[in-house]
């Protein structure tokens, strides 16, 4: 992975964490990681707490700070910005749905959320987080930095 502008570097530790986990959805019963359980009920129960913990903060900052941000300043992000979105909706309504799985082929179920996050991950790290390098003005960088980390400040914990 390239060099981060700060701005951007709580993001991507965040993304580490999140392809690290939908390499063990997508592995299934394959993944030989310790503190993992190959049960799909006990995997789905651990997605939706991650899901809440990590990674709503984080859609909060893309949508709340970065995403406008590159709307505004960068016109040829628009398209991946929509698909990003698109996919944090989806992401929502698939770990409601994991909520209660009781009629759910869990197996399935899972590794296509472990593969549209990896997706979705690598879309924003080697498209649009570059864009947002080399094309929002360094004082708006800043700015944005600023307001990720008042995020991650206001949900940790």
């Amino acid at each position: 992975m390239a060099k981060r502008h700060p701005s951007l570097v709580p993001l991507s530790r965040d993304h580490h964490d999140g392809l690290m986990l939908a390499l063990r959805l997508r592995q299934g019963k394959k993944a030989l990681v310790r503190d993992w359980s190959h049960d799909p009920a006990w995997q789905a129960n651990y997605l939706v707490q991650f899901f809440r913990r990590h990674l709503v903060p984080h859609f909060e900052a893309e949508e709340e700070v970065l995403f406008p941000t590159m709307k505004k300043y960068v016109k040829e992000s628009l398209t991946t910005v929509e698909t990003l979105l698109n996919q944090h909706g989806e992401m929502k309504t698939r770990v409601e749905k994991l909520e209660n799985p009781e009629r759910m082929n869990l197996d399935v179920e899972l590794k296509d959320f472990g593969d549209l996050l990896d997706q979705h991950i690598r879309i924003e790290e080697n498209d649009l987080f570059p864009l947002f390098e080399e094309s929002v003005p360094k004082d708006i960088a800043e700015d944005v930095g600023r307001e990720i980390a008042r995020i991650d400040k206001a949900n940790a914990g």
